[in-house]
This record gives structure tokens, sequence and C-alpha cells, in this order.
């Protein structure tokens, strides 16, 4: 899994719901998993809707094929 040459997201999961939702979205495993490190011990806030994200499972999860890569990558603002 550390050797993606797509990337990986950084994704959660609200407690008592089915959906994963893509938070970021990092070109390394190890930025990935301090990431979510990071995310279990401070509280973020939903990116589309400003609103507290409350009990969250958060995952890893690689990216697969090149066309979701173009598809992650295109509106990444830097």
């Amino acid at each position: 899994m550390k050797n993606n040459k797509y990337g990986y997201k950084v994704c959660y999961r609200e407690f008592g719901k089915r959906k994963y939702k893509i938070h970021l979205v990092c070109n390394t495993y190890d930025g990935a998993v301090w990431s979510v490190q990071y995310y279990e011990t401070h509280p973020q806030l939903d990116r589309k809707t400003n609103k507290l994200i409350k009990q969250a499972i958060w995952f890893v999860l690689p990216i697969r094929t090149y066309l979701e890569y173009k598809r992650l990558w295109k509106g990444c603002p830097f």
C-alpha cells in the first residue's frame, strides 16, 4: 500500500452513516497517516458545509486509477 504512484485519500465516515467522504488528498502515505493522526485528536470542519465533524472514523485509502487521480486533483487549489 505504500508504493502507490497516484497518491492517497484521507476519508472519514460519520458515526451511524455508511458513506465515506473525502477530506484530503495526499501524495505520500506518510503524509496521509500523519493527517489521520492529527484529525483524530483535533476536531475538523467539513470542507463543503463548514460544520464540525463529530464522531468520525478516519481512513487512508489509495487512489487506484489514473482517471480517479485526474478527477481528485482537478479542483486542488495548489
